[in-house]
């Protein structure tokens, strides 16, 4: 008897599950709607040929600029304390403990890093089919929360040099992902999970811009 409740618990389960197309139709809705979006954030950097694992945690902060160009500030806590301000063709990143500033000019590939830095919280799933080869997962539980497990297969061999695998995990009913994990060649990756999330972050436009000391130095990089 037990055995039987079980399976068709899990059966329940899984006829509950979303579809790809029910979860791309939703990040299409989120798209169209998406301005601004605050979030913590905690971040496991693994190491393959170590296999080890290092955790940070911080704050981020994003907003759409035009349709698919962003701005926003990603600033991790200490004890490794660094702030990255992006807009445009320019990401800088800024070291506290040293007061320095590198700024890089990302250039020609600032259209393809907005999209990529969107993917979480305001791609829209017909966008994402033309650069991906998508697949469903199946459902899992996050941080407690039921979400729909979405693998991106990146369709681009200049991207796939950077990540072979992208992973987002959507909860039932929103068109934003709460994890998100980048696999690349060497089998590193990054997992991000995000909490307090809220869309939109109704902040002023200054609180997307990266702040630092005048008497910062600053290092502008190729």
């Amino acid at each position: 008897m037990t055995r039987i409740f079980w399976s068709a618990l899990l059966t329940a389960a899984a006829l509950r599950a979303d579809s790809l197309e029910a979860v791309l139709h939703r990040m299409d809705e989120g798209a169209r709607r998406f301005k601004s979006v605050a979030a913590n954030l905690k971040r496991v950097n693994y190491d393959a040929v170590l296999q080890e694992s290092t955790t940070q945690s911080g704050d981020l902060k994003l907003m759409r600029r035009g349709k698919n160009e962003v701005a926003g500030v990603l600033h991790f806590h200490p004890p490794d304390e660094t702030s990255i301000g992006f807009s445009g063709h320019i990401v800088r990143k800024y070291y506290p403990n040293s007061n320095q500033v590198d700024v890089f000019d990302v250039g020609k590939n600032a259209a393809q890093i907005d999209q990529f830095i969107l993917l979480t919280f305001g791609a829209a799933g017909s966008e994402l089919t033309q650069s991906y080869e998508l697949k469903l997962a199946g459902s899992e539980t996050v941080e407690g929360t039921p979400c729909s497990h979405l693998v991106l297969i990146p369709k681009s061999a200049e991207v796939r040099k950077y990540a072979t695998q992208i992973e987002l995990w959507i909860p039932e009913g929103k068109s934003y992902a709460i994890q998100e994990k980048v696999t690349q060649p060497s089998g590193n990756y990054d997992l991000n999970t995000y909490s307090d999330i809220k869309i939109p972050a109704n902040l002023p436009d200054s609180a997307f811009e990266l702040k630092y000391p005048a008497n910062a130095k600053v290092i502008n990089l190729k």
